[in-house]
């Protein structure tokens, strides 16, 4: 029978790529390392285009799914659609927990970027929760990480002062609300200034007048569709001078 690393080494490099990532980053990382094969082993990996919707809410029978590589918009099937996106999220990023207790995924995802991920099917997680009935306690962190994007959303939102929530917002969405990314990385966030200024619940024109000043001030730069944060940190201080 070959051992291990000989399946491993066999697989897609793709395969690979994608299981080594969402080892190292995400609600994964911090599962015991049996269920964290155990996970993996029963993924499926895909890819997505840019503009691609590859999670639809509203399934019941979807599974896990989870962000290898790659940036998605999250938005909520069911709500106005003045306000469907509500957070993108990055690498390591996990859901679909929802299907483990017969309820309908609430959200859906959009790439925003081509996206690298990995679905896992319900009836494997049924089966391995069965097995090792603690892995809910892990099942439980997943949910409980939700929880903690919708009430920082929530709270952005709800800033008094526009630059301060403008700031928030901008650093929530690019994965870097309340840490620097990985050194050398530059956060990206690849969605218009409407679309920004909806999420940061202000008119386009006061979001607008405020990425100016920050452009100025060199903090942030902006692209086609996109808004590179290039001192994250800075961005932070000013929201927390507010708290």
């Amino acid at each position: 029978m070959a051992d291990r690393a000989s399946v491993l080494q066999g697989r897609p490099r793709i395969v690979q790529e994608a299981r080594g990532l969402l080892r190292t980053n995400g609600w994964l990382s911090r599962c015991p390392e049996e269920m964290q094969e155990a996970i993996l082993d029963a993924a499926i990996i895909r890819t997505a285009s840019a503009g691609a919707e590859f999670v639809r809410g509203q399934e019941v029978r979807g599974g896990l799914f989870a962000i290898a590589r790659g940036v998605a918009e999250v938005s909520f099937p069911s709500g106005h659609p003045d306000t469907r996106a509500i957070h993108l999220v990055h690498d390591g990023y996990w859901g679909g927990y929802k299907c483990l207790i017969g309820q309908p995924r609430f959200l859906s995802l959009t790439a925003r970027s081509d996206v690298l991920w990995a679905l896992v099917p319900i009836a494997t997680l049924e089966r391995l929760l069965s097995i090792y009935p603690g892995w809910w306690r892990h099942i439980l962190m997943m949910a409980d990480d939700m929880i903690d994007t919708l009430v920082a959303a929530y709270a952005d939102s709800t800033r008094q002062d526009s630059l301060v929530r403008a700031c928030a917002t901008l650093l929530r969405l690019a994965g870097c609300r309340t840490e620097d990314p990985p050194l050398g990385v530059e956060p990206e966030i690849r969605l218009s200034q409407a679309d920004l200024a909806a999420m940061a619940v202000m008119s386009r024109n006061t979001f607008n007048g405020i990425v100016g000043d920050l452009v100025a001030q060199g903090l942030i730069d902006l692209g086609y569709r996109s808004i590179r944060l290039r001192q994250p940190a800075a961005l932070r201080a000013i929201v927390t001078a507010d708290e």
